[in-house]
């Protein structure tokens, strides 16, 4: 039990359960719970919309003679947005939260006030206030929630569309993350993400998100935004892949020193550090966790990338984002292995951390 404040005989607690968010945690995909304590503050993109958190209220019986103003609200970007008021049997909940958040047992029983949040975004990430007021006491504490975790596109040097789906599976694998499921796509979706790219995802189906229908990315949308999908398809067609990340069991590194390496080059300098050439899944947690670099360097499958939070011009136009260096103008196709580019390395945490370069 989690006591807010002693003001007579309201109490906060957070409950634990599968699937929840719950207070000093951070949930992923498959409801996998780990102390925040060391957890990075940023809150970027939890992609499973079965993912719901719940943090509890109760008043004791004996409290509810005058019934308790209860107010949830979200602290994000030093702004407070309302998400619900309730008082007796009247709860009115604001519309961007409508058919997602709701007061769990509030109409059976009063004296519960949970709050039940559902379809995480990377958006619901943030300060969460509960106030409560009953006649002349008050009380009210904050709870922070982490969300984390990434959805990216992906393609071999080879070209677009060349992997079946068990190709996809292991590509995924191979780059330090795992296919994504439909949700997680629909949910980075509703965070804003586009790709006009026809990929695999965890069920079989092959699926693009599309924020502004243009040609060749209407789908079966009939001109408007969303997901397009082609449905269940046989294992052996060929398309590109959606692959998910929610941690990395280290960190990936760059020299503030702008390096012109070979691939080879690349991994002979990771090495020299005591570390790995990064692969593309880690650059990607590592953007979603504030990684800003605009040099780019070399992964360990031989694609050349560079993590922007900050938009500018020189550094790949107006949209953040992990930006890619292609042979070809068509968007496919690795660079030269001989070509000279910066390089992006990674070490285990079993390492330890030390002085990244001498």
């Amino acid at each position: 039990m989690w006591i807010i404040k002693e003001k007579e005989k309201a109490r906060l607690r957070v409950a634990h359960r599968r699937y929840y968010f719950v207070y000093g945690s951070v949930v992923g995909l498959n409801g996998n719970t780990k102390d925040s304590t060391n957890a990075s503050a940023q809150s970027i993109y939890l992609y499973n919309i079965r993912q719901s958190w719940i943090m509890s209220l109760s008043l004791s019986p004996s409290s509810l003679d005058i019934a308790p103003r209860i107010k949830w609200s979200v602290v994000a970007d030093g702004e407070e947005t309302e998400i619900l008021v309730a008082r007796g049997d009247r709860v009115k909940v604001s519309e961007a939260y409508r058919d997602r958040v709701s007061l769990l047992h509030y109409d059976s029983s009063p004296e519960d006030l949970s709050l039940w949040l559902g379809e995480l975004r990377s958006s619901d990430g943030g300060h969460y206030r509960c106030e409560v007021q009953q006649g002349l006491e008050d009380a009210s504490d904050i709870v922070q929630i982490k969300v984390k975790g990434v959805v990216f596109h992906y393609r071999l040097a080879s070209g677009r569309y060349v992997f079946t789906f068990p190709q996809a599976q292991k590509a995924c694998k191979d780059i330090g993350a795992h296919i994504a499921s439909p949700n997680q796509l629909l949910a980075a979706y509703h965070d804003g993400y586009e790709q006009c790219d026809a990929g695999w995802l965890a069920d079989q189906s092959v699926r693009y998100p599309i924020q502004v229908p243009r040609e060749g990315c209407y789908g079966d949308m009939d001109g408007r935004p969303g997901l397009r999908n082609y449905g269940i398809l046989e294992a052996d067609e060929l398309y590109d892949v959606y692959c998910y990340v929610e941690s990395i069991e280290g960190e990936v590194f760059h020299d503030p020193i702008p390096q012109q390496l070979s691939l080879d080059e690349a991994r002979a300098y990771c090495k020299a550090a005591g570390a790995e050439l990064a692969t593309t899944g880690q650059l990607y947690f590592s953007w979603s966790n504030g990684l800003d670099c605009c040099s780019p360097g070399w992964l360990s499958d031989g694609s050349v990338r560079y993590p922007i939070i900050v938009p500018r011009e020189r550094c790949g136009g107006p949209q953040a984002g992990v930006k890619a260096v292609y042979r070809f103008s068509n968007q496919t196709g690795f660079p030269e292995p001989s070509s000279l580019y910066d390089v992006y390395c990674f070490r285990g945490r079993s390492l330890g951390i030390y002085s990244h370069f001498t």
